[in-house]
This record gives C-alpha cells, structure tokens and sequence, in this order.
C-alpha cells in the first residue's frame, strides 16, 4: 500500500502542471484524466485516499508535573490548557526518571535497559563498569525499531526536530532511525543560544545535525523553542504530495542551563517572592480544586533537604528567585511556540485528522548540577554568572532543589528518582475529530504505550520479534486507543511495571507501588504504598503488609533480570544534595 499512495502522489504531481497548461487540448485533457482513472481503479481501496491521521508529539524536556496551567501550575500556557481543555489529560502517567532512557523508551515502546539506554550516555562517563554492557551502550542498539521507522516504511512523511539523545555519532542519528528530515541536538542539553555550549568538560560543544550532516555553526539568532519550531513546520510545509506524517517537536526547554531571549526575562518579575514551599501549597490546592489530584490526597513533604525560605539570606533569596523566574519565563516560551506550531496546522487547512500527544521527558531538575564531575570549577570558570546576566546567553544555572521540589508538586523527589515526582509528568492528547474521551483519566499509562498509540493510529502493526530481517525486542507497551475513546477502563490492569535508573528503584502492580531510594534522599529500604489511596506517596506500608511487599520485590527482580538491569546497591545518580 506505501508504493502505491507514493506513487498515486507522484502520477498526480506528474499531471497536474499538463492538465493545466493545455488549456486549448480537450482530448490531451480528456486522455490523462483516464489515465489517472485507469490508475485509480488499479490501486487497492485502501490506497485511493490515505486517510490515516497526522502525528504530531511534543516532548517538553525537565517539565514538572504542576508546570503548566493545566496541571495546577501559575505559569501561563494557554495553548497547552487549550489542548487539555479539548482533550484529554492523563494524571497518571509515567515517564523514566531522566531523559535518555525515556525517549527510548518513547521511541519503541521497549524498556531502556534493553534498548541500548540503561543510563543516560552521560553517566557512561561516570560509570566504567557500565561500558560494554549489553542494553547500556548509551544509544539505541540494533535490538529494536523505532515508530518512525516503522511509519516511514508504511508511507508517512517522519519529521524530528529538537533534542535527539539517544546517540550523538554518525549511523545513531534520526535519519538512521527513520527520520526523513531532521534537524536535532544529539546530546542531553546545552546552550539554548548560538555558542552551542554543553553542559560538561567532556561535551563541551553540543553537536548538531540536519539529517546526517553535522552543523558547525548556527545562526546568530538562534534560540532553541523558537529554532526547533520553525524547522518542524518547515517539514511540515513541504508535505504536498497528500500523503501523512508524524512530526515529533523535541523542546530543550526547561532543561539547564536556564536561559529565555532577553525580551521574556522580566515575564515573571513579581512571582514567586513567598517562596517554593508556599507556590507548592498554591499549586496543591488548585490541583485539587481541578480534580488533579483526588480530594483525600496528601501534599508530601518533599526533599529533606529543601531549606525553609525565611532563612536564606537577601542576596541567596534574589538568586533563587532568579531561577525560577527564568525557568517559569521558558516554559511560557515553550507554550508560545506550540501555539506557533498549532497555528501551523490548523493553516494547513485539511479534513485529515491530526493527532496530537504532549510529554514530559521525566520530572522537574531538582539536583544540584555543580555536583556533576568537574562542574563546581568548570562552570565559574567558562560561564560569566553575574547576577545581571543570568539566564543570558554565556550564563549556566539550573533550577535548584528548592524550586525542584515545587514544580513536581505535589509528589515527593525529581528526576532521576523512582519516586512519583521523579516519572509522573504532565501528559495532554487531543485529536481534531474527537477520537479521545473529554476531560481527566488517572488509570496508569507509561512511556512505553506511546510508540504501540502510535502505530494504531497509523494502523501500522507492531513488530514481533523480528523486522526488516533482523532480530527485535517486542514492545512491551500497549496502545492507549481504547482507554483514550472510553473502550476501557485501565491500559494495564494488574501487570508488574518496573523502573530502575542510578540505582533507584520502583515497580507498580494494581493499587500497589514499591519503591527502593538510597540515601542521601532515601534510606535504602524497600517502601509500600498503595497509590489508590495515597497516590503522593507519604505512608509507608512495608511494615503492614509484609506480604505485598514481598510479592513486588520478586516481581522487581524478574523486572531487572528479564531486562538486563545493571543492579546497584547504592545510589549512582549525579548532583546529591
């Protein structure tokens, strides 16, 4: 069927300049337009008129749960609450604790152990022990397929642009992946301006690719949300064969460095002057006010660490506000330019159904990266941190661990941790002809359903065990489809779903979800809650239960043995407080 509604396109594109510039020539007219009918009748049904949606993802990146409007958060993004208020919002939804595993993940609905990501590729550098594992070669391995692959085989147009991550070299790249266009930051973050500054001494300079030629120098007025958005439309744009596509928009907002264009600095100037202790009890109450959360759940406490407010000193205070202004002021960024995308596409002007899915990679940045490898002496020393110049280009700060705290609201911990606030994110889908429910779903759904979601609405089959000749991991993901149209009431009903990153561990199975955290946030022991009843995870049932936690520990450790998880007895994370 691809070849055909490829080739139905190209008979069209053949004859339409002929048709028209023969205006004098009935019979020339009359004779292709029975070739065209004579076409037509030989193609099968399906392929007359290509009917499946366009796709459109969008992956917001360090997003926390309570971020955006639509999920309790006093950052301004109406065109994300549009969509939520169109669509369906799904409060349960769980990502990995970092970015690399979870796009993954994202990408073929295969757990990240197996799929070449067990940790993200920076803690390769940390991790020797790691290197040569199978399932941690820090890009995605031939073990598995991508969507896009996948969908370009079937005859969709495959469009990425933004961050990439998982694989920085030459045949890991999109294009690789079945990417027909793209134009991506392979690595886990940088500069959101044209110095194309890493994050480490080891990745100084970020690399860059448009499809699979490395870009050595960007434009003087590059800044990143703006830069990424313009590209996928352009993709978008040059679609006019009339055939789908699935354009997958990779924001490197609100991944640090924090840095906005200097006229949104100021976006945020009278927030956030009573602290992040009282912006999480703000964000609380209207999450339940919104039935985010439901009326009997408990605000956790957050990380034991977070300092009260009231004892920072004044110049302390001005520097912590600073950082959540320029972060809140990115993430309305984020915002303004989907709804430059959005835009886009409702131009375009088509019946054809559009699809289109928000995520967030994992939960708000909460670690103090000045603890990753040399960067206490690396950042002051390449960085000009002023107070005046921070989040400008040049500048290098991150949100910190008390506003870290506030953004996962009203869960406990962030990312890299297995704790809710580490993988529960805010998840927006909408479809232009109404295929969702409206409104809010809490039964719990992951990263791994995404790319199966995908395929169904292409009406592409998943690949089972093997594709194109080679050997494949089954997606261990389900499709959302009959959850999201009120067909079911559950995607995975009571099966054990494992995590695991640095060390931290977790697994969910009903009503039930276990969780392991070393110390210094952690004490090292196995926790019980039943995230029916205390879906913020503040009561401790280990003790109570003895047999349930049993149960998911074993159900744990066939988790990590069937995925090939490297298992640490100790925290291995980066930036501890």
């Amino acid at each position: 069927m691809p070849l055909c509604a490829g080739g139905m396109g190209k008979v069209y594109k053949a004859l339409r300049f002929p048709i028209l510039s023969n205006k004098g020539d009935s019979s020339m007219k009359f004779k292709l337009r029975s070739l065209i009918l004579v076409y037509v009748a030989l193609l099968p049904i399906s392929s007359r008129a290509d009917e499946r949606p366009n796709i459109v993802l969008i992956v917001g990146d360090d997003v926390g749960f309570s971020d955006i409007g639509a999920f309790g958060g006093e950052i301004r993004t109406p065109n994300l609450d549009a969509l939520a208020k169109e669509g369906v919002r799904l409060t349960n939804y769980h990502a990995a604790p970092t970015c690399g595993p979870s796009r993954s993940m994202l990408l073929t609905g295969v757990d990240h152990h197996l799929a070449g990501s067990g940790v993200n590729r920076a803690g390769l550098f940390r991790l020797p022990e790691l290197q040569g594992r199978p399932g941690y070669e820090g890009y995605l391995n031939d073990s598995v397929v991508t969507f896009a692959t996948l969908l370009k085989d079937a005859g969709y147009h495959t469009y990425i642009s933004g961050k990439w991550d998982p694989g920085t070299r030459p045949g890991q790249l999109p294009i690789d992946h079945g990417f027909e266009q793209s134009f991506v930051m392979a690595a886990g973050g940088a500069s959101h301006f044209d110095d194309m500054a890493g994050l480490t001494r080891p990745v100084a300079v970020a690399p860059y690719y448009e499809n699979d030629r490395k870009v050595e120098k960007l434009p003087e007025d590059f800044y990143s949300s703006e830069f990424y958005t313009d590209r996928i439309i352009d993709y978008i744009d040059s679609n006019d064969d009339g055939r789908p596509f699935m354009a997958y928009l990779s924001f490197t907002a609100g991944h640090w460095p924090l840095q906005v264009p200097d006229d949104w600095l100021d976006r945020y100037e009278d927030k956030y002057e009573e602290g992040w202790r009282a912006i999480r009890e703000e964000r609380f109450k209207r999450q339940k006010d919104m039935g985010i959360i439901p009326a009997h759940a408990q605000l956790s406490e957050g990380h034991p660490a977070v300092k009260d407010w009231d004892t920072l000193l004044p110049a302390e205070r001005q520097v912590e506000l600073k950082r959540m202004r320029i972060y809140a002021a990115m993430i309305e960024n984020m915002d303004h330019h989907i709804g430059r995308l959005l835009e886009a596409l409702k131009e375009r002007d088509t019946e054809r159904e559009t699809f289109i899915i928000f995520l967030s990679d994992n939960g708000a940045e909460g670690n103090a990266i000045d603890g990753i490898m040399d960067n206490k002496y690396w950042i002051p020393s390449n960085f000009d941190n002023r107070f005046e110049n921070l989040g400008r280009q040049g500048s290098y700060v991150w949100l910190g661990l008390g506003w870290g705290d506030a953004a996962v609201t009203p869960f406990r911990l962030f990312k890299s941790y297995t704790t809710a606030g580490g993988i529960r994110t805010p998840a927006i889908l909408y479809s232009t002809h109404g295929r969702t429910d409206n409104g809010i779903k809490d039964a719990i759904v992951t990263v791994r359903d995404i790319a199966p979601t995908i395929l169904e609405l292409a009406g592409v089959e998943k690949p089972e065990g093997s594709y194109d000749g080679k050997t494949v991991h089954r997606m261990s993901g389900k499709s959302l489809l009959d959850y999201l149209g009120g067909q079911s009431e559950t995607v995975h009903d009571n099966e054990p779903l494992g995590w695991e990153v640095y060390g931290s561990r977790a697994l969910i199975k009903g009503e039930w979800k276990a969780v392991r955290i070393y110390p210094p946030a952690g004490n090292g022991q196995w926790e019980l809650f039943n995230i029916r009843t205390d879906p913020t995870e503040t009561a401790n049932l280990a003790g109570d239960f003895p047999d349930v936690i049993a149960e998911l520990i074993a159900d744990w450790d066939a988790y990590a043995e069937a995925n090939g998880v490297a298992v640490f007895e100790r925290d291995v994370g980066y930036g501890r407080y």
